[in-house]
């Protein structure tokens, strides 16, 4: 689960991934790295669905993703705050 307060962030930061992927697919980026980016989008929702705490895992998720696409940066950033 994400703590109560973070749901919605969350919730946001998978859909921004999403649509940077779709974004990529449209300009014709190659497709292993359209593949990345929904590698890190994968994983998030199962987080949220978790029965134990796993927010700080998400956000790790979320700097790793910053970390090879700088579009990721303002997604760490909105979830952070």
């Amino acid at each position: 689960m994400i703590i109560s307060n973070k749901q919605k962030k969350a919730l946001n930061a998978i859909h921004r991934i999403l649509v940077i992927a779709r974004l990529m697919a449209y300009q014709n980026e190659p497709t292993v790295k359209i593949a990345k980016v929904l590698d890190y989008a994968e994983i998030l929702p199962l987080l949220v669905l978790a029965d134990e705490d796993r927010t700080e895992e998400f956000c790790t998720h979320l700097q790793g993703f910053a970390s090879e696409f700088p579009q990721g940066l303002g997604i760490l950033q909105e979830f952070n705050q």
